[in-house]
């Protein structure tokens, strides 16, 4: 979970910086916004699958760990 925080935390990060560059050319904030959205709606379907993917394999193992600690905390708690 600490790597999926992270993971996110940075994203954020990312857009912020993002968004902050924009506004300080003098762009509005509407128009930043959709600077960020425009390579998405632009992306065919290969590129969905390679993106979808990496996010797989980015969150995946944080899951599949989080939940077999779940499972062993469970079993320990059984009597």
């Amino acid at each position: 979970m600490k790597i999926s925080m992270i993971f996110f935390l940075s994203f954020l990060l990312a857009v912020a910086i993002a968004i902050m560059m924009d506004l300080m050319i003098g762009m509005s904030l509407f128009m930043s916004i959709t600077n960020l959205k425009n390579p998405f709606w632009v992306m065919t379907l290969p590129e969905y699958v390679i993106l979808f993917m990496m996010l797989a394999i980015m969150f995946t193992p944080t899951m599949s760990s989080f939940f077999k600690q779940r499972k062993q905390t469970q079993t320990s708690k059984k009597p």
